[in-house]
């Protein structure tokens, strides 16, 4: 079972992750759609028109390299074209209380 956290703690949320292999355009970077993070949650053609709007960045990054986000921020994973790995720990951070009778499932 999913729920979907109030705007609030999803602001408040950081997403850091930790890349094992180089993950270049080839192996499917990540693309990110600049400043999205600031419009709150989005349905999908408010999204769509956002992407338009600003466009959107592939952010390629190295092995050993780390990216941190806001999980606002608008992203996903492009399509591979090769066949390298593109291994990545992904970490999210919050804040350890969370409003309306919300627990964490698991945390440290």
């Amino acid at each position: 079972m999913y729920v979907q956290p109030p705007v609030n703690v999803l602001e408040q949320l950081v997403a850091v992750r930790v890349h094992i292999d180089d993950c270049a355009v080839e192996s499917g970077a990540l693309r990110v759609v600049p400043k999205s993070q600031v419009e709150g949650r989005l349905n999908k053609e408010q999204a769509e028109a956002l992407r338009l709007q600003n466009g959107e960045t592939v952010v390629p990054v190295g092995r050993g390299g780390v990216l941190v986000m806001r999980p606002l921020l608008l992203h996903a994973s492009s399509k591979a074209t090769s066949h390298d790995p593109r291994r990545v720990l992904h970490f999210v951070f919050g804040p350890p209380k969370l409003p309306l009778g919300l627990e964490w499932w698991w945390a440290v």
